[in-house]
């Protein structure tokens, strides 16, 4: 029986979830509290999650005009959201 995104650990869930919602450029990169709301996983829970992701490749952040960091999936992180399903 397939397993649902609820039943995913939230740091997985997360990278799903960016996935597919396209979050996989600079011009999509999604803020923390953007993230926050589109997951349902709290902002304090994410920052957890958001560095160790970075630092494995998963993902990469870019800071805009007004100083706010962005986050997108990397191709390495696609490979990780497709390897939940193999």
């Amino acid at each position: 029986m397939p397993m649902s995104d609820k039943e995913l650990p939230p740091s997985v869930r997360l990278l799903l979830i960016m996935h597919n919602l396209g979050v996989v450029h600079e011009k999509a990169s999604k803020t923390v509290h953007e993230l926050a709301q589109l997951t349902k996983i709290s902002v304090e829970q994410l920052t957890d999650i958001l560095g160790p992701h970075e630092e494995s490749g998963y993902l990469e952040s870019v800071i805009d005009q007004q100083g706010s960091k962005h986050y997108f999936l990397t191709g390495r992180g696609i490979i990780r959201v497709c390897s939940v399903f193999t």
